[in-house]
């Protein structure tokens, strides 16, 4: 598989089978991701990988702390998504995209936009790793600014490609970050790091509605523009969304 085919193929993978990853293959992964772009070479990035009876007593302690009012008065570390709150306030369009991505995978999923306790029972599915083998909590040295937060989504990036290559479905989880001292506490992260957010690692479950799901990109047209080329105008005359 090259790099093309990976960038296209690879979604959100969000009901995995139970088929275990072989540790060396996660080494492998890993080892090979840890190549991603970095600059000035600081490596600002922390992992923490669990199988097993691990895995299972993190999302215990996730599961409980969102449900038990642990997380009351907790102040959250960063903002996962811009809303209109935000200073300036986030592009109307990021809501849409939203709200139109949540709404087809609740479908998938057999929820009802209007059945809170079902969405609120898949949410809990992303403190199950949405039961995928490995689960990975990835942390960002506290000291960086957005730039150094740019070099682990790079990381991120190439864990998930390197994981395509190898017929192997990821799914990256911002529900792992703002839980308070829970996951610090349960994997001894130290007070120098973030957590930013985990990824589910495992093998697809192909009969699954949900892993069907294709979210929709903007075309060129809209994010991109080009100048000093010979015969281009301003931007691309690629504007049409795309499948991706």
């Amino acid at each position: 598989m090259n790099v093309t085919t990976a960038v296209a193929n690879r979604r959100s993978t969000r009901d995995f089978l139970s088929k275990p990853v072989p540790l060396a293959l996660v080494q492998e992964i890993l080892n090979t991701a840890l190549r991603a772009p970095s600059g000035g070479n600081t490596q600002p990035w922390h992992l923490y990988i669990v199988a097993g009876q691990a895995k299972t007593s993190l999302s215990n302690a996730a599961k409980t702390a969102m449900s038990d009012g642990t997380l009351a008065g907790t102040t959250p570390e960063f903002a996962i998504y811009p809303d209109k709150n935000s200073t300036p306030p986030a592009p109307t369009s990021f809501l849409d995209r939203r709200r139109k991505l949540g709404y087809e995978m609740y479908n998938l999923m057999g929820v009802d936009r209007k059945d809170k306790i079902g969405r609120a029972k898949a949410m809990f599915r992303n403190f199950d790793f949405f039961d995928a083998p490995v689960g990975i909590i990835v942390t960002v040295e506290r000291s960086c600014d957005a730039n150094g937060w740019g070099h682990v989504g790079c990381l991120l990036q190439s864990i998930c490609l390197l994981a395509e290559e190898r017929q192997l479905g990821t799914c990256l989880q911002e529900a792992w970050g703002n839980l308070g001292r829970t996951v610090y506490d349960e994997l001894k992260i130290p007070e120098n790091e973030v957590v930013w957010c985990g990824i589910a690692l495992g093998y697809s479950d192909p009969t699954k509605p949900v892993n069907t799901i294709r979210s929709e990109r903007e075309g060129l047209g809209t994010m991109a523009s080009f100048s000093g080329f010979d015969g281009s105008s301003s931007s691309s005359s690629s504007s049409s969304s795309s499948k991706l």
